[in-house]
Parts: structure tokens; C-alpha cells; sequence
């Protein structure tokens, strides 16, 4: 039987707070350009945090009047605080700050115009290179040795670029991708990847707008050697999210009787996917692009698995004597996943010469034509015309216009209705609807234009 207090200490009820504050402009700026708008902090604290542990970090200005409350993991602890990287991506954090940043160079200047110099220390002494080891003497951090950690540290603020600073995180860490099928209250069951994965938690990609925070769940871990399927139950804990849509979930797994299972589970899946890590290319997905990379590796290799990283999404693509087996994205598959992927235009992408035991269930087809189609689907995407909506975007649905507008709403304008009706936003309409991006626009669009729909 599984003991109680197992489950209570590997999920909390909600993600545990943070708090950091800059008193004046200098110090903000200071902060601004060493850490923050490369997705990092340090932040002081007295309490105890786990690595890879999800958090909320409350940033205060008070020189503007500023409040913003930023999703973050632990990526270093110590007896003075922990450092942390944000899961937004570095365009919408700068987005965030821009108002801060703005209202800081003002007050700089007018100070320097009136010849008062302005603080320029942080409130934090240090930046996250500076107290990298002092941080690790007070942290067991996990499979990692001092080496690897400090480069985890460097990479979590010295790169511009986000998907940079998530891709050299991930490789330093080991990330562990395994499929796996979780199960909710009402029965429905979702296939996805891990992202990471540990003896007390997990990092999914799978459509987290079916999976509440607070939601119990079933988890199968699926081995991806022996096909072995680990169940496990958990509780989702965190959604990250991306512009309209949750790519992914942390779930905090309850052990309990299943605990020696577990570890075992977890220590041969991570000796694994480091061997097909070793053996594998990664790099910058800007230098070739997906199409450029996916036609390259098919002509080199039999069989393998293209992942690629885009700020907080990820794509899995497989592929097998020259037949495309799958193509992911969140809930998209196929070539409409496909296509998604390869209007990425910057990120990271791993290539490994392996399939996993249950790459899901889509009918093989010839890797170059489903190549083709994607590019068309992408192409008449691009030159679509119709209302600029933001992917995030929601809409009302005007049901007493149904029955004074003539004709009654198609195939597709229906399932828009029923959508929108049930505050889905236009990225999670565009995801869940099986036909081209194009057509689901289409019919938006002439909902629009009847008055049956309204965006909000």
C-alpha cells in the first residue's frame, strides 16, 4: 500500500513563490542586461528548493509601478537563493519588461541630465556567473558533476538566444525522452513525449489544455528499447505555455508502492538516452532549416528521430526506410505537424538514428511527398488573407444569429462554433481541427463576416 506521505511530499498543492525587487532604476538596468533579458535571475531566499523544481517569481519595479509574475525552474540552489530560468522566451520576456526597461532609461537619463548618478548595483551582489560555485556548495544537484553544472549556469545566461539556453540546459541535464500515454478522470487518453524526466517528476510534451493544473492523472511510461509500459499515477503541477497553447505539463509523480520500480525505470531510460545522445547531432535549427535538415538525415540514415525546439513547443519527427511514420506537434500530427514545424524559423534540433517502440498511430507515407505537401500547406498559409487574430485570440459565438442568417454553418464552420463556444483559442482551434490551418481560417473567417462570431 502506498504510504500517504510519499504522495503529499512529491506533489504540492501549487507552484512555491518567489520574490524579487528592485528599488530604483539602476539596479534594474544592471540586473536587466546582465541576467534578465537572457532569461535568467538570482533571486534571495531562506527557503529550500528543489533543482528543476517549477516556481512562480513575482518581479516588483516600483519605480514604475510595475508587477509581473513570471513561470521559472530552479536551475541552481544555495544557502543565499536560487538561480532561476524563466519559460518564457526571450522575445516575450523583453516584450514584458519593455515598459520597466523604458521607464528605468528615462529616469537614468534625467538623473544624468541633472548630474545625480544613479545606483547601478544590483540589489542581488552578484550576477549568475559570479556566484555559480557558491551556489553548487550549498545543492546536490542530481547526475550532474561540478563541470557540468557550471556550464548549466553559463549557458542559462550567457546566450542570447532562448532556444540556445533551453537546448544546452537539456544536453547538460540529460533529458529523457520516453512516449508516454496519460490518462485523466474522464478516460481520455493522450499520447505524448517526455521532455525530462525524474524519480519524482516529469516534463511532458502533450496538449496540457486537456490536463488542469491540480488534475490527478495515470501515467504509462513506455521503455523505448524493451516496449515495457511503467504505470504510475501523478498530479499536474504546471502548464508552460506558448502563444494560445500549453505544449507542455509538469506532472509530479506519486511514487508510492511503485517507488524501486520507478528508480529502476528512470536509471536504465537515462543510460539509455545518454548512449543516443552521445551518438547524436544537435545544433542551431536556423543554420539548415527543418526542411533542409529532416531531406538530409533521411538520405543519410535508414531510420531515426528528428526532434526540434521552438521557444516552449516541440516537434518529433521519425522516419524509416524513406516513409515518414510520425509527425507531432502538441495534438497536431501528420503532415499538418509537419508543416508546423518547418514554419519554425529559429530553435534547436536533435537528431538520433532511432525510433521509439510506439512512435503513435499514423500510416507511413513517402517521407518526400509528405515533404511537399507540408511546404504546400506552410506556402498557402503564408499568403492567406483574412483578419489578423493573434494565436492566443478568443471569440463569442452569437447563437441568436443562427437562426435569422441564411444557410446553416458547414462541416467545418460548426466545429469552429462548438470550438469557440467552448473558449478554445484560435491556436487550440487550428490544433484540434484535422483540416489545413487554411481552411479552418477560411471558415473564421466567413463566420465573422455573417455575424456569428465575434473576437473578444
Amino acid at each position: 500500500m502506498a504510504d500517504p506521505s510519499d504522495e503529499l511530499a512529491a506533489a504540492p498543492a501549487v507552484a512555491r513563490s518567489l520574490h524579487l525587487v528592485f528599488t530604483d532604476a539602476g539596479a534594474f538596468l544592471r540586473e536587466y542586461q546582465q541576467n534578465l533579458v537572457k532569461g535568467g535571475a538570482f533571486v534571495a531566499s531562506d527557503e529550500s528548493f528543489e533543482p528543476r523544481e517549477l516556481v512562480d517569481v513575482r518581479v516588483e519595479a516600483p519605480f514604475a509601478d510595475a508587477k509581473l509574475d513570471l513561470a521559472a525552474e530552479v536551475v541552481h540552489c544555495g544557502p543565499a537563493g536560487v538561480a532561476v530560468q524563466f519559460l518564457d522566451p526571450a522575445p516575450d520576456l523583453r516584450a514584458r519588461f519593455a515598459s520597466v526597461l523604458q521607464c528605468a532609461e528615462t529616469l537614468r537619463e534625467a538623473a544624468a541630465a541633472a548630474g545625480v548618478a544613479t545606483e547601478v548595483s544590483s540589489p542581488q551582489p552578484r550576477d549568475l556567473l559570479a556566484g555559480t560555485e557558491e551556489w553548487l556548495t550549498g545543492g546536490d544537484l542530481e547526475a550532474l558533476s561540478l563541470d557540468e553544472e557550471v556550464a548549466v549556469a553559463a549557458s542559462a545566461v550567457a546566450d542570447p538566444d532562448p532556444n540556445e539556453r533551453t537546448f544546452r540546459d537539456r544536453a547538460d541535464r540529460a533529458p529523457t525522452r520516453v512516449p508516454v500515454r496519460v490518462k485523466g478522470p474522464t478516460g481520455n487518453s493522450l499520447r505524448g513525449r517526455t521532455r525530462d524526466l525524474s524519480k519524482s517528476g516529469v516534463l511532458l510534451s502533450i496538449d496540457g489544455e486537456e490536463l488542469p493544473i491540480g488534475r490527478e492523472v495515470e501515467l504509462e511510461l513506455v521503455h523505448p528499447a524493451t516496449s515495457e509500459v511503467l504505470a504510475v499515477t501523478g498530479r499536474v503541477m504546471r502548464h508552460l505555455r506558448g502563444d494560445g497553447v500549453v505544449p507542455a505539463v509538469a506532472v509530479a509523480i506519486h511514487a508510492g508502492a511503485q517507488r524501486e520500480a520507478l528508480e529502476r525505470f528512470v536509471d536504465e531510460v537515462r543510460r539509455l538516452d545518454d548512449e543516443q545522445q552521445r551518438a547524436g547531432i544537435r545544433g542551431p535549427l536556423e543554420e539548415l532549416g527543418a526542411v533542409g535538415l529532416l531531406q538530409m538525415f533521411a538520405a543519410l540514415a535508414r531510420r531515426g528521430t528528428l526532434t526540434v525546439t521552438s521557444g516552449v513547443e516541440e516537434g518529433v519527427v521519425s522516419f524509416s526506410d524513406g516513409q515518414l511514420v510520425m509527425a507531432q506537434v502538441g495534438s497536431v500530427a501528420g503532415v499538418k505537424a509537419l508543416a508546423r514545424i518547418f514554419g519554425w524559423r529559429d530553435g534547436f534540433f536533435e537528431f538520433r538514428a532511432t525510433i521509439d517502440a510506439e512512435p503513435g498511430a499514423v500510416d507511413p507515407t513517402p517521407m518526400e511527398a509528405s515533404i511537399l505537401e507540408a511546404l504546400r500547406l506552410l506556402d498557402e498559409a503564408n499568403r492567406q488573407a483574412g483578419p489578423e487574430l493573434a494565436p492566443a485570440a478568443r471569440f463569442l459565438v452569437h447563437h441568436d444569429m443562427l437562426e435569422t442568417t441564411q444557410g446553416s454553418p458547414d462541416t467545418t464552420e460548426a466545429a469552429v462554433l462548438e470550438l469557440a463556444a467552448a473558449g478554445f483559442t484560435l491556436r487550440r482551434i487550428l490544433d484540434v481541427i484535422p483540416e489545413s490551418d487554411v481552411s479552418i481560417r477560411v471558415a473564421i473567417a466567413r463566420l465573422l463576416e455573417r455575424g456569428l462570431l465575434s473576437a473578444r
